[in-house]
């Protein structure tokens, strides 16, 4: 359930930016990207998802907190939607059902 209430409250976080402002800064090839990522932040994925557009939704974090969001659009275009500090990692849904 907890996981449920964490992609919702994603959801509208994301949806609440504008996203044609992000995209003209924030976006280029998916590679460029994560190499940024990992090179600068010391972030590497954590977790990932389709959304219903298609596009795929990617958490980057490093062991320091810091976090980014990337949606990868089915063209190829990758866009950064999110990015902050403190990131904890919660228990995953099999993790809840046995009470881990």
């Amino acid at each position: 359930m907890r996981a449920f209430m964490s992609i919702g409250i994603l959801c509208a976080v994301m949806m609440s930016f504008s996203w044609e402002a992000l995209a003209q800064n924030l976006c280029g090839q998916r590679m460029d990207i994560i190499d940024t990522l990992k090179k600068r932040y010391q972030e590497e994925p954590v977790s990932m998802g389709l959304a219903g557009n298609g596009g795929v939704v990617e958490v980057f974090a490093s062991t320091k907190g810091s976090w980014t969001i990337i949606v990868t659009r089915p063209t190829g275009v990758a866009c950064v939607v999110s990015a902050g500090e403190a990131w904890e990692s919660l228990k995953g849904p099999s993790e809840l059902d046995q009470g881990v």
